[in-house]
């Protein structure tokens, strides 16, 4: 039982990659062209790593402080896997559409918690490898090689996990309990999401202080890891060769675990059959308006949205990031301040200071990916779309409707509030906000063309359908480097042409691609959506 259960979780992660919506498998250029993609994006934020590790190792090894290094890379890393991880393990364990069927078979509920349990283990360990991995290898390549070491490298990559498992089960678990007893628990999820994003950015805003003060102070700074973070001070001293402390490393992590686990597996079957639901709202009889077609569809695309936390939390990812960085900055006048340092640096940055600002304006708006998955979500009710009297045609305008709304009205006031901060004149505010436009209607048609060319509509959970299918990982790699493709050209060419001119060419850019999507659409895809089943 147990292999035929480990065997669906992975071909429910597979099958999205490996086959098709007719259950055929895809070619090998289509599956090596989503690996490359898949390793291009992890490539990416390794790098990203590599260079935090390159400004900590060096100084902290020289001072004899190896094991700090390693436990601070390690809590990072921990950290990574909890954010990667906590929105992901309620809707994992406790909401997959196929809990009630599978609970209703003479199967423990402890296997079914340890099949789904796994599948999560795997998606934080892959979190992890992202800040540890390079961690590692920049230690064994740039201070010291050991087979040893590399030996209890991999060792803590396999373990530490699990302490990040336990963090995520145990926050699934009391969010599954909590929300399932209280109104309007979209709104606390919500909320929640975005006093963690606040508290997030603003560690992020200090991040150079704190790497400083770790450089400066690492003595001090270990002497607190052995009483305020003992796992990761065990850690630390683990992979740099001491014995006890491995064993009190795995005591803990696997111990965590262990504890948790059980906790679970005793309460998963009553907590997983928990009614869930908002308050039954009392029939008010009223006449209801008339309302057009297109008019209806949007509203019912944008409340599908607003009442999916998971979906708005995920998929409309950037545009709390805008409305957040823009309240940040205006409560928090600095936020984006230009240093004479960095203008000593880029000695054209003021004279390009407006392009700069729409290039990150286009970058967190492809941030956003509704419409990537919008018709994936429709998954087995997607015939009750299809059965209203309108054409796909007004369908899918309605779903690229939605997305254009939740990215442009925020990348507006992100525009205008950035463009006040760094004084930009009215014309290159006026620049900003109209490429803010330009790019989330861009981003909305290229993203539901992406769906509409991978589709996911069988899918026991949402989770699946929103953040491992391949419309996903395309529309945010494809949208980061369409986003960022600019900016390297300027790096290029910039010096060739004045901002304005290159401003146009950029603009013109944006624009093309978005025609050619929405070509794609008229021609193509409205007719992969009559297909759909």
């Amino acid at each position: 039982m147990i292999k035929a259960l480990l065997k669906k979780q992975a071909l429910g992660l597979a099958s999205t990659f490996l086959y098709n919506k007719e259950g055929k498998r895809r070619g090998n250029a289509a599956i090596f062209g989503f690996v490359a993609l898949i390793l291009y994006g992890f490539g990416a934020s390794g790098a990203m790593f590599w260079l935090l590790a390159s400004a900590l190792c060096e100084p902290l090894c020289m001072a004899g402080l190896d094991w700090v290094y390693f436990a601070f890379m390690g809590f990072i890393a921990t950290c990574f896997g909890i954010i990667g991880g906590v929105f992901t393990a309620k809707h994992a364990l406790y909401e997959a559409k196929d809990n009630d069927l599978l609970l209703s078979m003479p199967i423990p509920a402890w296997v079914i918690l340890g099949v789904r349990m796994l599948g999560l283990y795997l998606f934080i360990f892959f979190f992890e490898a992202l800040v540890f991995a390079p961690a590692a290898a920049y230690y064994l390549i740039k201070v010291q090689f050991s087979v040893a070491t590399l030996l209890l490298c991999l060792l803590v990559q396999l373990i530490m996990p699990l302490g990040a498992l336990a963090i995520c089960c145990l926050l699934g678990f009391l969010l599954s309990v909590i929300i399932s007893r209280i109104p309007f628990k979209n709104f606390f999820t919500i909320l929640g999401f975005v006093g963690f994003m606040v508290l997030y950015l603003l560690a992020y805003s200090k991040i150079n202080e704190y790497l400083t003060y770790l450089i400066a102070n690492g003595e001090a700074v270990g002497s607190t890891m052995k009483t305020a973070l003992f796992p990761f001070a065990k850690l630390g001293l683990a992979v740099t060769g001491s014995g006890i402390d491995l064993l009190w490393f795995l005591l803990v992590f696997i111990g965590v675990f262990a504890i948790v686990g059980v906790v679970l597996a005793r309460t998963y079957f009553k907590v997983a059959t928990l009614k869930r639901g908002e308050r039954q709202p009392k029939y008010k009889g009223k006449i209801e308006k008339s309302q057009s077609p297109i008019l209806a569809l949007c509203k019912r695309e944008c409340l599908h949205l607003l009442k999916t936390p998971m979906y708005l939390l995920n998929a409309g990812i950037g545009t709390f990031l805008m409305l957040i960085i823009a309240v940040m900055a205006v409560v928090k006048g600095d936020l984006f301040t230009i240093t004479p340092e960095m203008l000593a640096s880029i000695p054209t940055l003021s004279e390009n200071i407006g392009l700069l600002c729409s290039v990150i304006v286009c970058f967190m708006a492809s941030s956003n990916t509704i419409a990537a998955v919008s018709v994936s979500l429709e998954g087995n009710s997607l015939w009750i779309v299809k059965s209203l009297p309108v054409s796909p045609r007004l369908v899918l305008r309605a779903k690229m409707v939605a997305h254009f709304l939740f990215t442009a009205l925020p990348a507006v006031v992100f525009s205008v509030v950035v463009g006040m901060l760094l004084k930009l004149s009215v014309w290159w505010t006026l620049a900003v906000v109209f490429v803010a436009i330009i790019t989330s209607a861009m981003f909305a048609i290229f993203d539901l063309a992406v769906n509409l060319k991978f589709p996911n509509l069988h899918w026991t959970n949402e989770v699946a359908a929103v953040k491992q299918s391949i419309s996903t990982v395309i529309a945010m790699f494809g949208g980061w480097g369409i986003a960022l493709l600019p900016l390297g050209g300027w790096f290029w060419f910039g010096k060739y042409l004045p901002a304005w001119g290159y401003y146009g060419i950029g603009l013109v850019y944006f624009i093309l691609i978005g025609v050619g999507a929405w070509l794609w659409i008229k021609k193509y895809g409205e007719k992969k959506f009559k297909e759909l089943y």
